[in-house]
């Protein structure tokens, strides 16, 4: 990748503040039918799988 490539990348701390703001204490349903709420120190772990439709799982489900 060249640095011009990578300017165009932003650093993951922000990523975290927009995650934080708009998920923090809300519960879902995955598409693997398992549950996760953003936040707690017990939540399950997530794997965002990024394609034409975005497919969004617990990480034992994930793999």
């Amino acid at each position: 990748m060249t640095k011009e490539k990578k300017q165009h990348y932003k650093e993951p701390d922000e990523l975290r503040q927009i995650l934080e703001e708009v998920l923090k204490g809300k519960k879902y349903r995955l598409d693997c039918g398992h549950h996760f709420t953003y936040g707690t120190y017990l939540g399950n772990d997530i794997t965002i799988r990024n394609g034409k439709h975005l497919t969004i799982t617990c990480s034992q489900c994930g793999y």
